[in-house]
Formats: structure tokens, sequence, C-alpha cells
């Protein structure tokens, strides 16, 4: 057989060992997919997760997380003893989409809505905890392995371990109970369910749940009873049955920072916000208000939770308010005063 030209073989030996390499360096690079967030389709029912929230992957691979809900979420990440920040904030800042996370300085995605996605690389190994700004209990864990290392699931096992996160989420019926007995009403429709007590309104309800990576949850953004027929005189009572969620009780101009209480909101002795409403048109405003979050230790203790808000109206109409946090999601209502 005749010897073939020498540089044809070291060409053809290029090609074979560039050839065997691919397969490896698409490996080392691989970009994950995961979810921020889910929901019900009238968005009442808001799965507050990462979905899924625990993943291993490779030295040098990203994680694109997409934003599936009407609520807002950041994907961030802090180094070791950092302090968390307000979601407005950042860590502190924004980062762009793609941005490296090497455990040594913190990087966040700004608030995401529903269809907005965000990268990050991880470099090298570790494990390394992600989280939710505007949702602190919402956490995971990426394990990130050395490039050699195998990896205990692929990209269609979180695929469906994430449907299935979601499922069990926005389809818990243990939230559900109090509102049973009301014939075919869907159960996306939670505006309107008639609850135990005259003249109280239910501002939202949800459930805690877990994984071995963090924290998950289900979160009722509707004020149940939320159309109520009451006196002249009569004094309605709102309350945060969330154990994560916040909420707001706001009739009139909506405030540029929903935090703190409108000015006309004193305190009664059981720690109740309370207003008076004189007639339509006039403003009040609850403030943020839900459960008093985890003690932890060596963390000085959290105030007692505001959870009840009331007001007094003393003249009929029609009086319109909102949750001024996710009133985007639906959470309205109405408080129909007669004489």
């Amino acid at each position: 057989m005749k010897f073939k030209n020498p540089t044809f073989v070291a060409v053809a030996l290029c090609v074979a060992l560039a050839m065997l390499t691919i397969p490896q360096t698409v490996q080392a690079q691989q970009i994950w997919t995961a979810v921020a967030g889910a929901q019900s389709k009238d968005m009442g029912k808001q799965a507050i997760a990462f979905l899924p929230n625990e993943m291993w992957i490779h030295a040098g691979d990203s994680i694109n997380w997409t934003s599936a809900s009407g609520d807002i979420h950041t994907v961030s990440f802090f180094v070791a003893g950092q302090k968390y920040a307000d979601f407005t904030v950042g860590c502190p800042g924004f980062s762009p989409s793609g941005v490296s996370f090497n455990g040594l300085a913190c990087v966040s995605a700004p608030p995401l809505i529903a269809g907005q996605s965000f990268a990050v690389k991880f470099p090298v190994t570790g494990n390394f905890k992600v989280i939710c700004l505007v949702h602190p209990h919402m956490t995971g864990v990426i394990h990130v392995l050395a490039k050699n290392a195998a990896l205990p699931h692929d990209q269609a096992f979180y695929n469906k371990q994430a449907t299935e996160q979601q499922h069990s989420l926005l389809a818990d019926t243990d939230s559900d109970k109090e509102h049973q007995g009301h014939g075919d009403m869907d159960d996306d429709s939670l505006s309107m369910h008639v609850i135990a007590g005259k003249n109280s309104v239910t501002a939202g309800t949800g459930e805690m749940a877990s994984t071995a990576a963090g924290f998950q949850s289900l979160s009722v953004v509707r004020f149940l009873n939320g159309t109520i027929k009451i006196h002249a005189g009569d004094t309605v009572e709102w309350t945060n049955k969330d154990p994560a969620l916040p909420h707001t009780v706001t009739f009139g101009v909506e405030p540029a920072h929903p935090g703190p209480p409108s000015g006309n909101v004193s305190f009664d002795a059981d720690g109740a916000g309370h207003a008076t409403l004189h007639f339509v048109g006039d403003s009040a405003h609850s403030g943020i208000f839900g459960a008093s979050p985890e003690d932890q230790a060596g963390v000085p203790q959290s105030p007692p939770g505001y959870t009840v808000f009331r007001i007094t109206f003393t003249h009929p109409g029609t009086y319109d308010y909102i949750c001024a946090l996710h009133d985007n999601l639906g959470m309205v209502g109405k408080v129909i005063v007669l004489p």
C-alpha cells in the first residue's frame, strides 16, 4: 500500500481529536433551565418557589431561570454571611443575565416579571444557596461538581420534577378547606367565598412546604369574601392568614411606598390597625401586614406579626379597595355600605 501524504495524516488526526473533544466541551458548558414561580390560570394561586429548587451541575455550566408568575421574583446568590437586602436594593445593585457567581461576590437579578429570564454561570465547585429577595422564604440549592464528576440527574428529570412540584403546590386543597360548600364555583375563583365571622374578610391565605433544599409555599392572593355588605357604622376586619406572603388593604389613593400605613391609621389594644372612612373616595392604607418572620438563634427577636386591619364605615356607599402589592393578580374587593 502506498504511504499517505504526512500532511494529510496530520490534518486527519487533528480533525479526529477535535471531534472527540466536542462532546466534552458541550458537557462542560451546558445551559440548564429552571423556573421561578408558577400560578393558576386566574393568577389567584401563586406557587412561591424555585422549580425545581435543587439541581446538580458541572463547574462551567449555567442555569437559566424563567419567571412563570405574575408575581415578581429575583434569582439571587449572596456570599456566606451576607445580610439580606430589600428586593429594591439588590445585593446591592443588580447583575446582567449571564453573570458568573463564584461565591466571592453576590449576584442578583432585578425583579423578574412573567416571561423574563436570568442566567447565572457557575465557574467553580461548591454548594450555593439561591434566594428570592421578594420572598425570603423562597430558597433552593445549586450543587456545582467537578467537570469529570457524574451527575445524578439530567434536564428531563428536572423538567419532570418542576412540573410535579408546581402541580403539588397549586393543586393543594388544604388551604381551600374553609371555602368548601360553594357548589360549582371554579376552584381558581377564590375572590368571594363566605367565611365564618360577620363583617370579616380573609386577606389571603397559604401554606408552607419544604424540600431537602429549602422552602416553597402556596399563596392564595385573593380577598376571600372580598365583596361584603354592611351597614353604616359597622366595622370590617381583614385578617392575613398567609404564613409567608404580606398584603395590604388600600382604599382610595395608592401610596407610592406601600410599606407604612397611612396617617389616619391608629392601632387598637390588640395590635390591629384601625381607620375610619366617612365618604366614598376617602383614603386609608393598612401598610404591609402579615405574619412575623421566623426567629433565629443569634438574631434579635422579631416583633409580633401585624396581621389584622379594621375599618369603620360611617356613611353609605360602595367602597372599592385593593391589595397594593397584588392587585395586578386580581386581589381586589368591595365594601357595600347600606344605610
